[in-house]
């Protein structure tokens, strides 16, 4: 009498495998994409400018049933620095600084921001960047992050007017 010889089933688990690389793979992106977002940012502080929203709202005038400040920091005061391509403005004060000022030392700018960082806890820089002002931009968030200030930004138009004095009176008014 012969043996049966029982016959097993292969199975092959090629298929399976490149799913699970494939699948190993979004996973180690997905963890070298938050790292690289918690690296750049370790803190995670978002600081916010204060902007009156009438801005948000053109056919309002201030205090017309709108809250001054919606979104904004209501903690610190804001200082600004209105980025041109050619030349910064500092508010509060509005003085002008062309940017080659900006290589002197003991300039406008850097008096401004020793001025902030002595009151750190109570006030932080607010960039308003204009169209075409990026290596301008980038250079004053190398200087405020050097003093280890809160930043906050905001993108404006080129034509927009900084009207610093009457938001800032009306803000005061508010609370």
């Amino acid at each position: 009498m012969a043996k049966r010889e029982k016959k097993q089933a292969s199975q092959d688990l090629s298929s399976f495998m490149a799913i699970l690389i494939m699948t190993i793979g979004a996973l180690v992106v997905l963890l070298v994409s938050n790292t690289l977002v918690i690296i750049s940012n370790p803190t995670n502080t978002t600081v916010t400018s204060v902007v009156t929203s009438s801005l948000f709202f053109p056919d309002r005038e201030v205090g017309e049933g709108v809250a001054p400040f919606p979104r904004g920091n209501r903690a610190k005061e804001p200082n600004y620095i209105d980025v041109h391509p050619d030349r910064v403005i500092l508010y509060p004060g509005s003085e002008v600084l062309p940017v080659r000022d900006l290589e002197r030392p003991g300039n406008a700018l850097e008096h401004f921001l020793e001025r902030i960082s002595e009151a750190h806890d109570e006030e932080y820089v607010v960039l308003l960047v204009r169209p075409h002002a990026g290596e301008v931009y980038r250079r004053l968030v190398k200087a405020v992050n050097d003093r280890r200030l809160d930043l906050g930004v905001e993108l404006f138009e080129a034509d927009r007017d900084v009207n610093y004095e009457a938001r800032r009176a009306a803000s005061m008014g508010a609370f």
